[in-house]
C-alpha cells in the first residue's frame, strides 16, 4: 500500500511540474500557430504549401500541442536568414529527436544551458548554430549540462 501511495504522489508531482513547465513555455510568447507561422514565411517558401507544415518545413521545425492547438517555435524562423535558422534547427532537431518529444525540445530550447555559458539555445540558434548543435549532442550524450 505504501508503494502505491508513493508512486501516486510522485506521479502527481510530476504532473504538476509538467503543467508548470508547459505554462512557462507558453507564457514566453515564442510560439505561433500554423497560420501565424505561415504569414511570417518568405513568399518563396510559402508557395510550397499553404496548409501542411510537415511538407513545408520537414525536419526544420518541431511543434508542440497545447490545449488542442499545434504551436511552432518563433525562434526557428526569426533570424538574420531563414536558411541559417532552418539549417541550425534541422541539425539540432535531428540530434534531440532521437530521445526527446516536442515538449522536451521546447523546454530544452527555453532553458539556460551550461554548455552555452548559461545562455538559452533558442537565443543562439541563428547566430551560432554549431554551438547549439554541440550543446544538443552533449545533452543527448548524457552529460549533466543544461
Amino acid at each position: 500500500m505504501r508503494v502505491f501511495r508513493k508512486a501516486s504522489n510522485t506521479s502527481r508531482r510530476e504532473a504538476i511540474l509538467q503543467s508548470k513547465a508547459q505554462s512557462r513555455i507558453m507564457a514566453s510568447g515564442n510560439w505561433l500557430t500554423w497560420p501565424e507561422l505561415h504569414a511570417l514565411l518568405p513568399a518563396s517558401v510559402k508557395g510550397r504549401s499553404d496548409s501542411c507544415p510537415d511538407r513545408l518545413l520537414e525536419g526544420a521545425i518541431f511543434s508542440i500541442s497545447y490545449e488542442g492547438v499545434e504551436y511552432f517555435p518563433r525562434y526557428a524562423i526569426e533570424s538574420r536568414s531563414l536558411a541559417v535558422a532552418q539549417r541550425g534547427m534541422q541539425r539540432v532537431i535531428a540530434v534531440l529527436a532521437t530521445r526527446m518529444s516536442g515538449w522536451s525540445m521546447a523546454l530544452w530550447f527555453e532553458s539556460s544551458n551550461s554548455y552555452l555559458a548559461g545562455q538559452l539555445p533558442k537565443d543562439l540558434i541563428s547566430s551560432d548554430p554549431d554551438a547549439v548543435v554541440k550543446a544538443a549532442q552533449d545533452e543527448i550524450g548524457g552529460s549533466s549540462h543544461g
